[in-house]
């Protein structure tokens, strides 16, 4: 049996992402010692050539395809070995498959367990008279004739005889690889078809866009094939494959491919091996694979939003009033002081008397308050201007997103947090914490519940948890967190850490005690080298006996800073306060490495941009109150493939699509826009019965 070669991962993974071998093998041999993706990203930046996050993630995820396919290919010798069927020409084949598509195509004549009409033919003794006639290529006469010797009980006469063999001919052609290329490249080349069904168009007309489509399989954007796919599933669509070639041009194609001779039997044969056998497979198989690019694309759309919105500017850290909206229960307010404790609940009945307002006086005075967050649900704009009228000039009086507060507010973590309060005042808290430090706060809240992306119940529910989980971690490593007073839910993100080293240092803390500096990290239970090494850059001690801690410079270059600063003749905390001085230099240049000096410039500050606050038309309160050409205040609250959703201070959110995003061609809104973006934006049009609103940014001055 051939043997394969030994898979070189590295060197393959340079070729297809076009990265140096150098530091694909850097990325792999750090991974397998246990780094984690943000660790390698921004620690290892002298050994992998300055990679991001996203290219080393590439390399990891890619080599692990390759893997795969080499585990496959393994398998599938092994299996053609034991059951007979391995030849050199195929073992050849095997192993150049170039990805599992070609593979399965190579295995599938010879998998177990398949039961076909052609095995029926071939149990009933009729594979005789199909090698006969391949050979012979005979007229119908002498094979009717020839057919006789093969009558039996399940193939009772010359016509099901041969019928039978016709069967055994085509699974053939049907297992040919060379065959079914042709006809996949064809469909790939060609159309995706979708029609509505029978006696759905009124109960499906959402999908009225795609009751009679037609568009290239090459150029369906991602999104239509989401929206296609959840039409099908939900019942109203009909989704098919139209290839670029006709019928009759795919069976010629397939005998000329299969047979060495013409003959009206092998086209018979050709045509039932494209109509029975490989059409339906391919169709789905390609239809599979554009879906799958669309997954991955709406997967991308997910990461960038929800890395933007976890990275949105905080507040700070400062009293604050949430209060979560509504009419039926009356607006809940909460009172949390500067780290987000609770401190006091109210109801304000707003809806009945305005000067309900009037009840938060005393916390804001009492308290300092800096700001009051007012979720963006039901009332929420009305409870926004009223609030305002109030305390807009104490006061900072911003509309927030509730996306996912009701959801945070029923969950086990806010049970655990406030076992003792009512679900709505959970939810006042909830807007006010995310009001004071978004990502603090959002990762306690699953990240498909917090409304980014599109299409996320028609994403496999596995392949989103693992790509929005790896953007938390991004997000939250990217900012650092301070150990001692970052929630366990927001240390359990952070590079070498989980869910039960973050519970340990929270019960450090609970004891009464504090991190007086980074090393103390290694007292922790379940704390070791690597798991120190893997965390401890991300975090920050403000205040501590080391003042490196409150930079983002890793423990294990301390050394090396606090050497240049004495050959500087610099104090190492004038240098830790005014990095701006390395410039000046030469020495820092030629002793530390520029990703330290980085680190140093960064000071430890929050990477995030600082709080703006947004303000909305006076003039505009609901849908009725819009007019064509109108311009207004927007905040970007959604991006998606097509283009984006706007708040502009009503209920209804407008859409802005990709088209009026730029007077210059832009492949993706996301090359203008980003989450919490403040633009300008013209009412372009309004369709009071659908509640749809479309917005331009075209002609208008920011």
């Amino acid at each position: 049996m051939i043997e394969l070669k030994e898979l070189n991962i590295a060197g393959e993974t340079s070729k297809a992402l076009k990265i140096a071998e150098k530091s694909v093998r850097a990325v792999l041999e750090l991974t397998e010692s246990g780094c984690t993706i943000p660790f390698i990203a921004r620690y290892r930046k002298e050994m992998t050539g300055n990679l991001d996050e996203v290219q080393v993630s590439e390399i990891i995820d890619f080599s692990e395809k390759l893997t795969n396919l080499d585990k496959r290919k393994r398998a599938i010798l092994k299996s053609l070995e034991e059951t007979g069927n391995y030849s050199n020409e195929l073992g050849v084949a095997v192993a150049n498959a170039a990805d599992m598509t070609v593979l399965e195509d190579i295995y599938a004549p010879f998998k177990p367990g398949r039961k076909t009409k052609a095995d029926k033919a071939i149990e009933a003794g009729l594979q005789p008279l199909a090698e006969y006639i391949m050979l012979n290529n005979p007229p119908i006469a002498k094979i009717l004739e020839k057919a006789k010797d093969f009558i039996c009980e399940a193939f009772n006469d010359c016509t099901s005889a041969v019928n039978g063999t016709k069967e055994i001919i085509a699974q053939k052609i049907a297992d040919n690889p060379k065959v079914r290329d042709f006809v996949r490249k064809s469909v790939e080349n060609g159309f995706i078809v979708s029609k509505v069904k029978r006696g759905k168009k009124e109960s499906g007309i959402l999908y009225s866009d795609y009751f009679d489509f037609r568009e290239s399989a090459q150029r369906i954007t991602p999104h239509r094939v989401m929206a296609l796919n959840r039409g099908e599933k939900e019942g109203f669509l009909t989704i098919s494959a139209e290839a670029a070639k006709t019928e009759k041009e795919l069976t010629n194609g397939i005998e000329s491919i299969f047979f060495s001779r013409h003959s009206d039997f092998f086209g018979e044969c050709s045509a039932l091996a494209l109509t029975d056998r490989i059409f339906g497979s391919i169709e789905t198989e390609n239809f599979n694979k554009i879906k799958d690019f669309a997954i991955d694309a709406s997967l991308d759309v997910f990461h960038k939003n929800l890395e933007q919105i976890l990275l949105m500017p905080p507040f700070g850290e400062k009293p604050v009033i949430g209060v979560d909206p509504g009419i039926r229960t009356g607006c809940k307010a909460a009172l949390l002081d500067e780290h987000g404790n609770f401190i006091a609940s109210t109801l304000l009945n707003l809806h009945l008397d305005k000067n309900e307002a009037k009840k938060l006086e005393k916390w804001i005075t009492g308290y300092k308050v800096a700001g009051i967050a007012v979720g963006s649900g039901t009332f929420g704009r009305e409870a926004h201007e009223i609030l305002k009228s109030f305390f807009g000039k104490q006061v900072v009086v911003a509309s927030v997103s509730e996306d996912g507060a009701s959801v945070y507010s029923a969950s086990a973590v806010a049970r655990e947090e406030f076992p003792d309060l009512d679900i709505t005042v959970r939810g006042a808290i909830s807007i006010g914490r995310r009001f004071q430090d978004p990502l603090s706060e959002l990762v306690k809240i699953p990240p498909e519940s917090l409304g980014v992306g599109q299409y996320q119940h028609d994403i496999p529910v596995k392949k989103l948890a693992e790509r929005l989980k790896r953007t938390v971690e991004w997000a939250v490593n990217r900012v650092g967190a301070n150990l001692n007073t970052a929630s366990p839910y927001l240390l359990a993100y952070i590079s070498g850490l989980d869910s039960k080293k973050s519970a340990e240092i929270t019960a450090f803390r609970r004891s009464g005690r504090r991190f007086k500096n980074i090393e103390g990290l290694k007292n922790i239970k379940g704390i070791g080298a690597k798991s120190f090494e893997q965390c401890a850059g991300f975090l920050r001690i403000f205040g501590g006996e080391e003042i490196l801690d409150s930079t983002g410079v890793h423990p294990e270059n301390y050394e090396l800073v606090k050497n240049a600063a004495k050959k500087a003749g610099i104090p190492l905390e004038t240098l830790v306060k005014t990095p701006e001085i390395i410039d000046k230099n030469t020495i820092f240049q030629e002793l530390l490495p520029p990703s330290v000096i980085e680190e140093l410039k960064k000071r430890g500050l929050d990477p995030r941009e600082k709080f703006e606050q947004a303000e909305f038309s006076d003039e505009v309160r609901t849908i009725n109150d819009l007019k064509e050409g109108m311009i207004l205040n927007g905040i970007v609250d959604n991006i998606v493939a097509f283009g984006a959703f706007v708040e502009i201070g009503i209920k209804e959110k407008g859409l802005l699509h990709i088209s009026e995003i730029s007077d210059k061609f832009i492949k993706s809104p996301a090359e203008c826009l980003k989450l919490g973006q403040k633009i300008k934006v013209m009412v372009k049009n309004i369709d009071l019965d659908r509640k749809r609103i479309s917005l331009s940014m075209k002609g208008v001055k920011s």
